[in-house]
């Protein structure tokens, strides 16, 4: 299937990229650029529907509801207006900060803008496939239900990421504190101090690690289970659509 292929592609890019001089990106999940894991799935997701036009089969709705929430969810996921206004005095402060935003890594290691334009593409063939090869079905069912749930896992997965970074707000508010005459000390000083200091613990980077390996495996299951046609259903939960959910519970969480 083309989801497979591509997702391959990607893997393979991504991971020679990572064990590459100055591949690695600390602190980052499985070590490389912000945004990769949401980026590698929402193109698997994305891609999903090529393998049903091609072979002239209906898109199940779970699948074309999830596309709909996360390219939202992806798209509107940005710097807040103060993180922006924070970057800035930085740069004016350092003006080689701005080099250093420049050599930032983008996710899955391409230029910037280039997963958004991906997506995009992968979006306008779907269109143009289903118009001039068989015209299977894309519908969206239960939207309401789906929707419902998509955005409620995604507010759950939020407010926990917020919980976590509430702790490590008062974490550095108590580092901060201990640094002598801190308060005459401008903030650029204080950064500086902190910067060598302040570093995720082994068992957070792990756990971070762990959470990312564990959505991406999950979410290939789940399009594994769609492609070969076979689910677990208990009462009216589904295995490949529970597993597709926590993509917005992750989104969410990593936002």
């Amino acid at each position: 299937m083309i989801w497979i292929i591509l997702g391959g592609i990607l893997a393979v890019w991504c991971l020679v990229r990572r064990v590459m001089p100055g591949g690695k990106n600390d602190g980052k999940p499985l070590g490389m650029p912000r945004g990769t894991v949401r980026a590698f799935i929402t193109i698997l997701i994305v891609s999903f529907p090529l393998g049903y036009l091609l072979i002239g089969e209906d898109v199940p709705s779970f699948i074309t509801n999830s596309i709909f929430v996360l390219v939202a969810f992806y798209f509107t996921s940005r710097r807040s207006g103060e993180e922006r206004l924070w970057r800035s005095i930085r740069e004016i402060i350092d003006p080689s900060k701005v080099e250093e935003a420049k050599k930032e890594k983008k996710p899955l290691y391409l230029p910037k803008y280039s997963v958004r334009i991906s997506i995009l593409m992968l979006l306008g063939i779907i269109v143009v496939c289903n118009m001039f090869g068989p015209n299977c079905a894309i519908e969206a069912t239960d939207t309401i239900y789906d929707l419902l749930t998509m955005i409620l896992l995604f507010i759950a997965g939020a407010l926990f990421g917020g919980i976590l970074r509430l702790f490590a707000k008062k974490d550095l508010e108590t580092r901060v504190k201990s640094i002598p005459g801190y308060e005459s000390l401008a903030v650029s000083d204080i950064a500086d101090k902190l910067v060598h200091e302040i570093g995720k613990s082994w068992v957070k980077r792990e756990a971070q690690n762990l959470l990312s390996t564990l959505l991406m495996v999950g979410v290939i299951i789940s399009l594994i289970c769609y492609t070969i046609e076979w689910d677990y259903v208990l009462w009216i939960f589904s295995l490949r659509d529970g597993l597709l959910l926590l993509v917005n519970a992750y989104y969410g969480f990593r936002d």
